[in-house]
């Protein structure tokens, strides 16, 4: 699916677990990634992966349509203690909620976003844990603008740019000299 978006040549660049414990009051606030990854350029795509379900109630996902037509716009750091995001952030100009489109996954459905998109999520409020993997997938012709060679997995086509440090495919089955 990634790569109907961004083209035969791929690599994921992070991926990461989103858990919200059963009763959390823990959200994240509405936010753009783009803003935070410092990388050149637009060409990616998240892919949300449920692990468990993920429904309003549990604090799923939320999105506004069309919001990744826009550009990065102004977010600010707040530090709530109830923000999954490490330093709060939020942005920092009206999002009509209104408009908001409830992305409610059952386990093993999955999502995919932009990184300009608007996103959140709000709490848990069951008594199942939520969890999610985000993982982030870009075109290899982006690059940090940090100047950094972030550790990345070509998972399709060529990487003709050289941009990222590309790791090794593993060897086998959860070995140790893979890690």
């Amino acid at each position: 699916a990634a790569s109907a978006v961004l083209g035969p040549d791929l690599m994921v660049w992070s991926a990461a677990l989103f858990i919200k414990e059963a009763k959390s009051a823990k959200i994240v606030s509405w936010h753009q990634d783009l803003t935070y990854w410092c990388l050149d350029d637009t060409d990616e795509t998240t892919c949300w992966f449920a692990l468990s379900t993920a429904h309003e109630s549990s604090g799923c996902m939320k999105f506004v349509p069309g919001s990744h037509k826009t550009k990065i716009v102004p977010h600010v750091d707040t530090y709530s203690e109830d923000n999954l995001l490490s330093r709060g952030q939020e942005i920092s100009v009206d999002v009509d909620e209104e408009y908001a489109v409830i992305a409610a996954l059952d386990a093993g459905q999955a999502s995919m976003h932009h990184g300009l998109l608007f996103h959140s999520s709000g709490p848990n409020v069951t008594n199942d844990r939520r969890i999610g993997s985000a993982i982030r997938y870009i075109n290899p012709s982006m690059k940090q603008e940090t100047g950094d060679r972030t550790l990345v997995s070509l998972v399709n086509g060529k990487d003709n740019f050289g941009n990222f440090e590309v790791c090794n495919p593993p060897k086998g089955r959860l070995l140790e000299e893979d890690f």
